[in-house]
């Protein structure tokens, strides 16, 4: 088992949280308030790595849902970059891939 680590920082269009380890029923509390404790103006979006992330239980996954849900509730939004295609197939399965934005990098386009 990986430790979890999240680091914050910023991009130009919000915060991002950089997650690393594995993310389960032990954690997944520390997602959520690395979350809650992001500065989120409304139309600022919320960017989560999850590049290094080993694993992801179904506490992880619906810690992610209660990070989009308080994202959403601030008015911003939510990107989850380099999303590991173990977690990608599960979100897949569960419909979820609909719900969350999926992104391969950093780089969010701007219209």
């Amino acid at each position: 088992m990986k430790p979890l680590t999240i680091v914050s920082s910023r991009t130009p269009a919000g915060p991002l949280l950089e997650v690393a380890g594995d993310l389960d029923h032990s954690n997944a509390h520390d997602l959520r308030g690395a979350a809650v404790g992001a500065v989120l103006p409304a139309g600022s979006v919320l960017v989560v790595d999850l590049d290094e992330l080993g694993f992801c239980d179904s506490s992880g996954i619906t810690a992610l849902i209660a990070v989009r849900n308080h994202v959403v509730a601030a008015g911003a939004g939510l990107v989850l970059v380099a999303v590991p295609e173990t977690l990608r197939r599960l979100l897949h399965l569960t419909g979820l891939d609909q719900v969350f934005e999926l992104r391969d990098s950093h780089r969010l386009q701007t219209n």
